[in-house]
């Protein structure tokens, strides 16, 4: 025997049985009474909503048909029960099969109060974000001589360099490629520029492009550098060992498409 079937099965007659049993529950209250325009029959059609099948007037059948047991008073349904609108005692409803009445009115209202408690709170965070935003980050122009020797270390690396180099190195140089080649090779230590894996063949041309890489770098607080005799040392910045102290990393910084001479 499949029992989880056979458990469905009887689920499902259940319902039927209480659909049938909920109708002919309305059909027998309401039984005894007529339309007064058309003399005809009612059936309900939702919770505290009866319509008369002839002329299709619709009405609550509570406030219409019953009062109250003490004072005989008319009902009135607040939120989701029937009150005596004279003497204010709960009124059970004989027009209800197993549930409860639904103020439409009142939970409508309810409802648009909650959209505007979500639209002012969403209102609310946006604000408290834009407050919490930082303001623009203005960074000053590279100062060479911030470091000591660097210009002279420069000038060491960059001599002998000859007018057609220099037009290679302005047509060919490719900023962000090496800035992102030194942030890989790069750790909490620090460690020779020299020692840096080379990106093209010509081994001067490539530590020069290094260098400045770097130097652009060390400005804009990605790595800190510093000079240690005739070698060119580099590391993480401390702030910047997750790569996130800029945002954005270094695309804030004006891009130099090439070399100004």
């Amino acid at each position: 025997m499949n029992i989880i079937k056979r458990a469905f099965e009887m689920a499902q007659a259940v319902q039927s049985f209480f659909g049938k049993a909920k109708k002919f529950y309305y059909m027998v209250v309401l039984l005894g009474y007529r339309c007064d325009k058309c003399n005809g029959r009612f059936s309900m059609i939702a919770e505290s909503r009866c319509r008369c099948q002839s002329c299709g007037l619709e009405f609550d059948p509570i406030v219409e048909f019953q009062r109250c047991s003490v004072c005989g008073g008319v009902p009135v349904l607040r939120v989701r029960r029937y009150y005596c609108k004279d003497c204010g005692i709960e009124v059970n409803s004989r027009f209800l099969f197993d549930t409860l009445p639904f103020e439409r009115e009142y939970f409508k209202a309810k409802m648009a109060q909650s959209r505007q408690r979500k639209k002012e709170q969403l209102q609310q965070v946006r604000e408290m974000l834009a407050q919490s935003r930082s303001q623009a980050l203005a960074l000053d122009a590279v100062d060479l001589d911030s470091v000591p020797g660097l210009l002279a270390a420069l000038n060491s690396l960059s001599q002998g360099i000859d007018e057609k180099m220099l037009i290679e190195l302005k047509g060919k140089y490719d900023l962000g490629r090496y800035e992102s080649h030194i942030k890989a090779h790069i750790a909490d230590y620090f460690v020779n520029l020299r020692g840096i894996p080379a990106l093209v063949e010509n081994s001067r041309k490539d530590l020069i492009w290094r260098f400045i890489a770097a130097i652009f770098l060390a400005h804009v607080g990605i790595i800190d550098i510093r000079q240690d005799g005739n070698s060119i040392m580099v590391k993480k910045h401390e702030t910047d060992t997750e790569g996130c102290s800029i945002p954005g990393e270094i695309e804030g910084v004006d891009r130099i498409e090439g070399l100004a001479y």
